[in-house]
């Protein structure tokens, strides 16, 4: 039984194995993270429980044990395992670019609008121009004036696109307001009507708070809520649809608050979950870095397991790259993230980078 799981820009395969893993039904797609909801399920080893399946004793002992369950002194648990494979897959992109006046504001010595464009493009170093190889690109810039609203400059995702969309913003100059919300729709549309399979993504680049077709110039504090909700909506569709959504501010223009709603919702936290990661580039060092993070971030290094697993239990646990035993609790090995986490780390997350890779955990689940 196999279980595919897409992750930004690679498929996620988990199989079972000895009868005692499971998959969840539905696979769960968690944009750039990669879930691992098909994780191994085993079975329970109960200390001390009346026999009643005809194999115990009948003294409530055990004579017969899953080797995958735990027996240590903490009474009954759950052991988990992995068996991921990590397979090449091309992801797309529509970079959603606030093109509004407030984009020919300073940013670090270079105009906004600029500093934006040589991140994206620049011939020798740009998040695009080092990728488009790899990922399918898109851009949607958007404004809007008096008579036309939203404006869309776009061009739909394609691989090695660097030069065209180079293009495209060198021949566009920044101007008019800031409809988030309703340039956010059209972009998932642009999204939805693309053919290729595999992974889509938002990535929405603005300095502004938003504002509205409707209400070009919010000023209440009603009408600045109701833009704001405008394009959380936006973005909560468009993860409905499948299609995340992960927010750079240029600039500290925006308030925090909001940024962090339009993070969560991109990639559809709910109320009482960690709140996901939003950028706020003040300088371009820290622009190029909030790109590089999302785009050039193919492969998560981060597996979630659907068993927990605690502190005390995970020195009992062997995790392998590729079949290389990686150590625990070590800079260049990988750590507990929580009791439902395994974070690769160091040089181990960069080995996971390229090529088909696979990750396999196994535990006693015994306390040393």
């Amino acid at each position: 039984m196999t279980c595919s799981i897409r992750s930004a820009s690679f498929a996620l395969v988990v199989a079972s194995h000895g009868g005692f893993v499971a998959c969840a039904d539905p696979c769960v797609d968690d944009g750039l993270a990669q879930k691992a909801e098909c994780a191994s399920a085993s079975a329970t080893a109960t200390v001390g429980a009346e026999d009643t399946s005809g194999s115990g004793t009948g003294d409530g002992s055990q004579t017969e044990t899953d080797p995958s369950a735990g027996t240590g002194s903490g009474g009954s648990y759950e052991c988990p395992a992995l068996d991921l494979t990590l397979e090449p897959h091309i992801p797309t992109i529509q970079i959603v670019l606030d093109r509004s006046g407030s984009m020919r504001r300073d940013f670090d010595g270079v105009e906004r609008w600029l500093a934006v464009r040589n991140t994206l493009v620049d011939p020798a170093d740009g998040a695009i121009t080092q990728l488009e190889s790899e990922v399918r690109f898109g851009i949607s810039m958007y404004t809007a004036d008096m008579n036309s609203c939203p404006i869309i400059d776009a061009l739909p995702p394609a691989l090695d696109a660097a030069d065209e969309i180079r293009m495209l913003i060198d021949a566009t100059e920044p101007g008019g307001s800031t409809p988030t919300g309703e340039s956010l729709s059209l972009a998932m549309q642009t999204l939805l009507n693309d053919t290729f399979d595999g992974e889509k993504f938002l990535v929405l680049a603005t300095d502004g708070e938003p504002d509205t077709c409707a209400v070009p110039e919010p000023m209440t504090p009603q009408e600045i809520e109701d833009a704001r909700a405008h394009s959380v909506d936006a973005v909560s569709t468009a993860y409905q649809a499948g299609i995340p959504t992960y927010v750079i501010s240029v600039g500290s223009e925006i308030a925090t608050d909001h940024l962090q709603e339009v993070a969560n919702a991109g990639v559809g936290k709910q109320p009482g979950e960690p709140d996901a990661p939003f950028y706020q580039a003040l300088d371009q060092v820290s622009l190029i870095a909030a790109f590089d993070d999302i785009v050039a971030g193919v492969r998560d290094c981060k597996v979630e397991l659907d068993k927990p697993l605690t502190d005390q239990l995970a020195p009992s646990c062997d995790v392998a790259i590729n079949d290389a035993v990686v150590p625990y609790d070590d800079p260049d090995g990988w750590r507990l993230d929580g009791e439902t986490t395994v974070e690769l780390l160091g040089t181990t997350c960069v080995a996971i980078q390229e090529g088909t890779v696979t990750i396999s955990m196994t535990c006693t689940c015994e306390i040393s």
